[in-house]
């Protein structure tokens, strides 16, 4: 296998930054993070996982100790990420929603009952819980009736979901209590729901949610609640804000929400400290029988006038703390160890394994990333293994037990050449990935038409996976642009294709050249380039002739001024604009007409804020969209960032000290809402 740098092929490679001064790094850093909290929390569009968000909070929060002085009060490790989007009614929370603390051993648990004496003087008792993997929201019923549903937010201000919440099962629309009732809760979705869900997605060629946590926080923020209501969504209560005063305890509110007929876990125990760690060892050995996801126990200090002792930190409350659990494993044996070619040409390796149970699933493959983690964890065909799903939907081999070894394991190596096209494979120096730098490669292809046809992209009916290939493997496509030039009758030719389904598959080809242009631009798989951020580049550029006619430069600008996007998104997009293949690909679909333009609200040219460039940050008291409109219909101009041309800026709460440094350093003028009111006379 040849090693190359990223210069020679692949344009999608995620470089590292070059060694910076800590103030730039830390700079580059927050950028990031806070471009992927926008995308997670406000867009529900991720570009990366989990686990490589964490990596990057970790390196901010050491760097952050390294020089103490780069530490400011809205860095990433300060606060809670999120915020409400622009196109929602946004509410504020009469109590901050707070994120919990997470521990990972007895030394820490014990860390905390210290810190809890050393404040309370008195030794309280606990209420030990389930830890929920959902999307948190509050809901407020008032005169016995549910009258708002929101959001977690930021924690102060989160999205009106009302209408969304009244469609979930198990909610009840009335209560017996009158008087006013604050609860927040967890929307899930059970584990059997999900995999009927992601069954459904499947068969009709969309991406099956990655978990539970996913799938919930991604519909409560769909706009229509017809769509919401299609979707298995359940909510369980886990606090009481606000309600009766004779209640003393957390547990005694609980049982009371209960006997409201409202939806509680019913999983809480009350114990002494010194039982605290038989009851998160009760709830690790049940979890699975459990029908929702839980990667955790919840330890509360019971007694509400304790909690309100202890009170809270910037972020978490004191009284409360999260233990996490080691992932759930399974033990089983590889029987193979097979590579997939996917579209972007990544070479997969793949376990094929005896099936055994994990998670309420039966489970016969597992990922094992690449040749990386196949060398780390030196897994061989025959050996014994450990899996885990930890609430993924796709299992991965963690360990191998080496001790049970016979010597008819067989090591593995990954194949030099690319097993669908014959290309040597090739592996950047800074990738872990090994690709086929072949980009008509025909598993690529098929895997980029597939994806290109699915509902949330260009929506082709009657285009499935049998007849991609088929269209593929006899030479009539190479590229999703010759769809457009398939006639009914070499459909028709191909096996198992009569002339009416030949001809039902031309009409929904020829019908999707009229999706929007961002549906266009998702279709096409660029890297980190979701639905939501797909939508957002459309807006930018309008048109597919406007994007091809930028410079390199243009598009730095101009995408990197789109809220949201991080340099790297910024990297990926450039990268495809100007890659050669990719960019014929463009070329020949603008060709084609395909993609209906999507041009932004012109600007009027006249009007009391002619001539003048605004950019707004903060939370305002109107929808951003709306602030927007009247920007530019009062002859204004808008900006996504403050710029050296940047005449205004609109501070709403909340404002980041960045956009205020950028103003200061261009002589921007600082305005209040009321304030742009009044120019907007």
């Amino acid at each position: 296998m040849s090693s190359l740098k990223s210069d020679d092929i692949a344009p999608f490679a995620t470089r590292l930054p070059p060694m910076l001064p800590p103030d730039e790094q830390y700079n580059a850093l927050v950028r990031e993070i806070d471009a992927h909290n926008y995308r997670y929390y406000v867009l529900d569009d991720p570009a990366i996982d989990d686990r490589s968000f964490d990596a990057l909070l970790r390196q901010l929060r050491d760097l952050e100790n390294a020089h103490p002085h780069l530490r400011s009060p809205d860095s990433p490790t300060q606060r809670v990420g999120g915020e409400a989007r622009g196109n929602a009614t946004k509410v504020r929370h009469a109590v901050r929603m707070f994120s919990l603390d997470n521990t990972y051993s007895s030394l820490e648990l014990a860390e905390f009952h210290r810190r809890l004496l050393d404040s309370l003087g008195t030794v309280p008792r606990f209420a030990v819980e389930p830890k929920l993997d959902g999307a948190s929201v509050e809901v407020t019923y008032a005169s016995g009736r549910l009258q708002l549903a929101s959001t977690r937010g930021d924690g102060d201000i989160g999205e009106d979901i009302t209408a969304n919440l009244r469609t979930m099962r198990g909610i009840p629309s009335r209560i017996a209590f009158l008087g006013p009732v604050t609860l927040r809760g967890e929307v899930l979705l059970y584990r059997k729901d999900l995999e009927i869900l992601n069954a459904e997605r499947e068969t009709q060629g969309e991406e099956p949610f990655a978990n539970p946590r996913n799938a919930a926080a991604g519909s409560l923020r769909m706009l229509d609640p017809r769509e919401v209501a299609k979707r298995p969504l359940r909510v369980l209560f886990y606090q009481l804000v606000e309600g009766p005063s004779m209640h003393t305890s957390h547990s005694e509110s609980l049982d009371w929400l209960a006997s409201l007929g409202l939806p509680t876990h019913r999983r809480h125990k009350v114990v002494e400290w010194s039982d605290v760690a038989a009851a998160i060892g009760e709830i690790d050995k049940a979890r699975a029988t459990y029908p929702f996801e839980t990667d955790g126990a919840v330890i509360k200090v019971d007694g509400y006038r304790q909690q309100e002792i202890l009170g809270f930190t910037s972020k978490f409350p004191r009284w409360a703390v999260a233990y996490k659990f080691q992932a759930e494993q399974a033990a089983t044996r590889v029987r193979s160890i097979v590579v997939q070619v996917g579209r972007t040409g990544a070479v997969t390796p793949v376990a094929v394994l005896e099936p055994v149970e994990l998670a309420g699933t039966t489970v016969s493959r597992a990922s094992l990333h690449n040749a990386d983690q196949i060398a780390l964890l030196d897994v061989r065909n025959g050996d014994r293994v450990f899996i885990e799903k930890a609430g993924e939907v796709i299992p991965q081999v963690v360990r191998v037990d080496t001790a049970v070894r016979d010597g008819s394991e067989e090591p593995f190596a990954m194949p030099l050449v690319c097993p669908e096209c014959g290309a040597s494979l090739v592996r950047l120096e800074d990738e872990a990935a090994t690709r086929c730098p072949n980009r008509g490669c025909a598993a690529q292809v098929k895997g980029q038409i597939v994806y290109f046809a699915r509902r949330f992209a260009m929506d082709i009916t009657h285009l499935g996976t049998a007849l991609v290939s088929q269209l593929v493997d006899e030479g009539l496509v190479s590229d999703v642009a010759d769809l457009y030039a398939l006639t009914a009758k070499q459909i028709a030719e191909l096996e198992r294709m009569g002339d009416k389904s030949a001809q039902n598959v031309v009409e929904g080809i020829q019908a999707s050249r009229q999706r929007p242009l961002h549906r266009l631009l998702c279709g096409l798989g660029i890297p980190q380039v979701g639905q939501v951020a797909a939508k957002q580049l459309a807006e930018e550029a309008g048109t597919l002739a406007t994007l091809l006619g930028w410079s390199e430069s243009e598009v730095r600008e101009k995408v990197g001024s789109i809220h949201g996007f991080g340099p790297r998104m910024v990297d990926c997009v450039v990268a495809y604009a100007f890659e050669e293949r990719s960019r014929g690909l463009l070329a020949k679909l603008d060709a084609l007409g395909v993609g209906i333009a999507q041009p932004k609200l012109a600007v009027s040219a006249t009007g009391p804020l002619a001539g003048l460039r605004v950019c707004v940050t903060g939370t305002l008291s109107k929808k951003r969209d709306d602030v927007f409109m009247s920007i530019r219909a009062a002859g204004g101009e808008v900006h996504d960032s403050v710029k050296k041309t940047t005449t205004h800026l609109v501070a709403g709460d909340k404002t980041g000290k960045s956009k205020l440094d950028q103003a200061k350093k261009y002589g921007t003028r600082v305005i209040t809402e009321a304030e742009l009111d009044a120019l907007l006379g």
